[in-house]
């Protein structure tokens, strides 16, 4: 009766393992332990902005010093002074290599290359949009009147160099003379001083026969620049 009861015992314990799956854990393999994968990150790629990335950022408040608004220039950036007579000589010379003399006078400028023509004077800021938007118009203007006018732009918003200068001048196709305002601080001083310019760019001067008959602060249109200039061509 003993080994009865053993043989019964035996098949019940064998029918309870094989029901709780534990005989196949006999038989398997032991999971392997595998590595994490290796997390590799993108290379980032660091490009430093450059002033077309940034040409949005202006303000008009002409206590904000930005890209619209320069500030005034100082009596300590101001270089030795040409004088004569008539009043300070510049001698500057344009990205594009050509030599470009303005002389000062009480009431405006006189532009010894560009005999008997108006004369546009413009600064404008690399950064500036306002001044961006000018520069089609400005070149419309050079096409319109051809030999009768000039249009000489400082760019006087930081410094470029002239590799940056020369290309930035064929992205706008820019068809005038641009000269880097580092050479021509004492000529922003005086129209600082005799025009009441800010530092607000652009800042546009309309000269004819050494006299400044218009001068504009900010963005001006088309239609305005035609108008004043046909009334003294």
């Amino acid at each position: 009766m003993k080994r009865h009861a053993l043989i019964k015992l035996s098949i019940l314990s064998s029918i309870l393992l094989f029901n709780s799956g534990c005989v196949f854990g006999l038989f398997e393999e032991s999971p392997k332990l595998t590595k994490s994968p290796k997390v590799i990150s993108p290379t980032s790629k660091i490009t430093t902005p450059s002033f077309e990335n940034i040409a949005t950022e202006c303000s008009d408040d002409i206590n904000t010093v930005s890209a619209c608004n320069k500030g005034k220039i100082k009596p300590t950036e101001l270089k030795p002074k040409i004088v004569t007579s008539i009043g300070e000589i510049h001698k500057l010379k344009s990205f594009q290599g050509k030599p470009i003399t303005i002389i000062e006078r009480k009431n405006g400028y006189i532009f010894p290359q560009f005999k008997n023509k108006i004369i546009i004077l413009e600064m404008f800021g690399k950064n500036c949009s306002h001044c961006i938007k000018e520069i089609p118009i400005m070149n419309s203007l050079r096409r319109k009147y051809g030999n009768k006018l000039e249009i000489i732009a400082i760019q006087v918003e930081g410094k470029m160099s002239p590799f940056q200068a020369k290309a930035f001048i064929r992205r706008h196709h820019i068809k005038y003379p641009v000269i880097s305002g580092e050479t021509a601080t004492n000529l922003q001083y005086n129209v600082q001083n005799t025009y009441g310019w800010t530092g607000v760019l652009p800042f546009i001067m309309v000269i004819k026969d050494g006299v400044t008959e218009f001068s504009y602060r900010g963005e001006v249109s088309s239609r305005e620049l035609n108008r004043d200039i046909k009334s003294i061509i």
